[in-house]
C-alpha cells in the first residue's frame, strides 16, 4: 500500500478558522497580564454572631523568692545575739566586766550593728540589712533594760523613752529607704517595749497613750514615703500588735480610768484606719477591707469590755454600736473615691448590717442576739456568692469568712441553748417560736450556702450542717411531741419523754434516707458526701433505737418505733430501685 499523502492545511477552512481563533485567545491573555490588576470587589460575609466578652483575670501577684542569703543572715544574727548573751553573762559570772562596762559594750555592739544594717539598707542589700538591724535593735533593748531593771542606772520610764527614741530612728530609716521590712522591725520593738519594761500595777490608760503615739510615729513613715500599699507585714503587724496588747488593758482597767480609755479606743479605731488604707498604687484591693473589718469588730468588742467595767446600762450600748454603724456608712463614698472603685462597699456594708443587728438584742433583750448572728452569717454568705460571681473575688473570699466564723458563733450559742432547752427545762420553749430554733435554722442556712464554694470551707460547712440541721430538727420534733402529749409524760426525772425521743430517732433515720437517695443522683464528691452523710445518720437512728429508745419503751412505742424505720427503710429501696432502672434505661 502507497502511503497518503498530507493534508494541505489551507485546503481545510475549519481547520484554519479554529487555529485562528486560538490565536486570538492567547493573544487576549498575553495583553491581559500585561494589564494593571483590576480590584475584584470584595463580597460582603454574613453578619456573624458577636462573640461574648471574656471574662477579666487579674494577673496573680508574683511571690517574691526570699533568698538563702536572707535565711542565713537571719539565723547568723540570731545566733550572734545568743552567742553575745552567753558570752556576757559567763564574763559577767568570771567577774570580768562590771555594770558600766557591760552597759557601754552593749550600746556600741547594738549601735555598730543597728549602723551597718542602715549602711545595706540604704544601699541595695535591703533584706540583708532588715534582719541585721532586728539584732541591733534587739541588742539595744536589752541594754536598755538591763541599765534600769538591773544596775539601776536610771529609772524603767527613761528606759522605755530611750526604746522609743531608737524605734523613732529605725522609722526614720524606713521611710528613707522605702522599706517596709525595716518599719515591720521597728514596730516589734515599739511593741515589744512595754513588756519589756513592765513593774506591774494599773497603767492601763499610760499603755494606751504609749500606743497611740507609737502608732501615729510609725503612720509618718508610708505617708512621707508615700508609699506602703504593699507593706503587709508592717501593716497586720501594727494592728495585730497593738490590739493584743490593748485587751489586757480594757479587761483590768479600773472604774475611774474606764471613761479615757473608752476615748483612747476611740483614737485607735481612726488609726487602724489611715493604717488600713495607706497611699500607694500597688496595694491590693481586698487587704485594707479586711483590715478595716477586724479593727472595727475588736474596737466594739472591746468597747463592750470598757462599758461593762463603766457600771453603765447594757441596754444603752446599743448607742456606741450604733455610732459606729453610722461611721461605716459615712465611709462609703469617700473610700469609692480613694480605692478608685466600689471595692470596699461588700465589707462595709457588712460591717454596717452587723452593728445594726448587734444594736437591736442589745438594745431589747439579750435572748435573741442569737438568731441575729445567725441572720448576719446568712447575710454575709449570700452577700461572698454575689460577690464572687462579680469583680470581687479578694473580697468575695473575706466575706466567706467571716460568715463561716459568725455561723461557728451562732452554731456554738445553738448548743447551749438547744441542749438546756431540751435537757433541763424541755417545757420552757414553744416549738419552732423559740431563739434555739431561730438559731438552728439561721446557722443552718448558712452552713449550707457556704457548702456551695466547695474546698476546706465547704467540707467543713457540710460537716457543720449535718450537725446543726439534723440536730435542729430532731430537738424540735420532739418538742413538738412532748408539747402534744396530755397528760405531758416527763422523762427519768430530765429530758425528752420516750414518745419525744422516738420522735427524734424517727427523725434522723428520716433525713439519712433522703440525703443517700439524692446522693443517688449525683456525681463525684456531692455524691459521696451525701451517701455518707446518709449511712451515718441511719446507723445513728438505728443505734439510739435500740440502745436507748426501746430500753424501758412501752409495748405500742416500740411496736411504732421499729414500724416507721422499717417503712422509711423500704421506701428508700424501692426509691433507689426506681432510680437505677431509669438510669439503665
Amino acid at each position: 500500500m502507497e502511503p497518503q499523502a498530507p493534508q494541505d492545511p489551507a485546503a481545510q477552512p475549519e481547520l484554519a478558522e479554529r487555529v485562528a481563533r486560538l490565536e486570538a485567545q492567547v493573544a487576549w491573555l498575553l495583553q491581559r497580564q500585561q494589564a494593571p490588576p483590576t480590584q475584584a470587589p470584595v463580597p460582603q460575609a454574613a453578619p456573624a454572631t458577636r462573640p461574648l466578652p471574656r471574662p477579666v483575670v487579674r494577673p496573680a501577684v508574683p511571690r517574691k523568692e526570699i533568698s538563702p542569703v536572707v535565711w542565713i543572715a537571719g539565723i547568723a544574727a540570731s545566733i550572734f545575739l545568743l552567742g553575745t548573751i552567753f558570752f556576757f553573762r559567763w564574763a559577767i559570772q568570771q567577774g570580768w566586766v562590771g555594770a558600766e562596762l557591760r552597759f557601754v559594750l552593749g550600746l556600741l555592739v547594738g549601735g555598730a550593728i543597728a549602723a551597718f544594717a542602715a549602711k545595706l539598707i540604704l544601699g541595695d542589700s535591703h533584706r540583708l540589712g532588715v534582719a541585721l538591724l532586728l539584732a541591733g535593735l534587739g541588742t539595744l533593748q536589752f541594754t536598755f533594760r538591763a541599765g534600769a531593771m538591773e544596775y539601776h542606772f536610771y529609772a524603767a520610764p527613761l528606759g522605755l523613752a530611750a526604746t522609743a527614741l531608737v524605734t523613732l530612728l529605725a522609722g526614720g530609716l524606713a521611710a528613707r529607704g522605702r522599706s517596709g521590712g525595716a518599719l515591720t522591725v521597728a514596730l516589734v520593738s515599739g511593741l515589744v517595749a512595754p513588756l519589756v519594761f513592765s513593774q506591774g500595777g494599773h497603767h492601763e490608760v499610760a499603755l494606751a497613750v504609749y500606743l497611740a503615739v507609737l502608732m501615729a510615729a510609725a503612720l509618718a513613715v508610708p505617708y512621707l514615703a508615700r508609699t506602703g500599699g504593699s507593706w503587709h507585714g508592717a501593716r497586720w503587724t501594727a494592728l495585730v500588735g497593738v490590739w493584743l496588747l490593748l485587751l489586757p488593758a480594757c479587761l483590768d482597767v479600773m472604774k475611774g480610768d474606764a471613761a479615757t480609755l473608752a476615748l483612747l479606743l476611740v483614737l485607735h479605731l481612726v488609726l487602724a484606719g489611715l493604717w488600713a488604707w495607706l497611699p500607694g498604687t500597688e496595694e491590693r484591693p481586698g487587704t485594707p477591707t479586711v483590715l478595716w473589718l477586724v479593727a472595727s469588730i475588736l474596737a466594739t468588742s472591746y468597747g463592750w469590755l470598757v462599758w461593762k467595767r463603766m457600771d453603765l446600762a447594757v441596754e444603752t450600748f446599743a448607742l456606741p454600736v450604733l455610732l459606729v454603724a453610722a461611721l461605716n456608712l459615712a465611709l462609703v463614698q469617700p473610700l469609692r473615691h480613694r480605692m478608685g472603685g466600689r471595692c470596699a462597699d461588700w465589707g462595709l456594708l457588712a460591717l454596717i448590717a452587723g452593728h445594726l443587728a448587734l444594736a437591736v438584742p442589745v438594745a431589747l433583750a439579750w435572748a435573741w442576739v442569737g438568731p441575729l448572728w445567725g441572720a448576719f452569717a446568712l447575710g454575709l454568705a449570700w452577700a461572698s456568692l454575689k460577690a464572687e460571681k462579680g469583680d470581687f473575688a479578694e473580697e468575695a473570699t473575706a466575706l466567706r469568712w467571716l460568715a463561716a466564723a459568725l455561723a461557728l458563733a451562732t452554731t456554738l450559742r445553738w448548743a447551749f441553748h438547744g441542749l438546756d432547752g431540751l435537757l433541763f427545762s424541755s417545757h420552757g420553749y414553744t416549738p419552732l417560736l423559740n431563739p434555739a430554733f431561730a438559731e438552728g435554722a439561721l446557722a443552718s442556712a448558712a452552713w449550707w450556702l457556704l457548702t456551695r464554694r466547695g474546698g476546706p470551707l465547704g467540707l467543713i460547712s457540710f460537716m457543720a450542717l449535718q450537725v446543726t440541721a439534723n440536730v435542729t430538727l430532731a430537738f424540735e420534733a420532739a418538742r413538738l411531741v412532748q408539747r402534744l402529749q396530755a397528760p405531758a409524760r416527763p422523762g427519768l426525772g430530765y429530758g425528752p419523754s420516750r414518745a419525744a425521743s422516738i420522735a427524734m430517732t424517727l427523725v434522723w433515720a428520716l433525713s439519712g434516707a433522703w440525703q443517700w437517695m439524692r446522693g443517688l443522683g449525683q456525681r463525684d464528691e456531692a455524691r459521696r458526701a451525701l451517701m455518707i452523710a446518709g449511712y451515718a445518720w441511719m446507723g445513728i437512728a438505728s443505734f439510739k433505737l435500740i440502745a436507748a429508745d426501746l430500753d424501758h419503751a412501752d409495748t405500742p412505742l416500740r411496736a411504732l418505733a421499729f414500724l416507721g424505720v422499717g417503712a422509711i427503710g423500704m421506701a428508700a429501696a424501692i426509691l433507689a430501685n426506681r432510680s437505677r432502672s431509669g438510669e439503665a434505661s
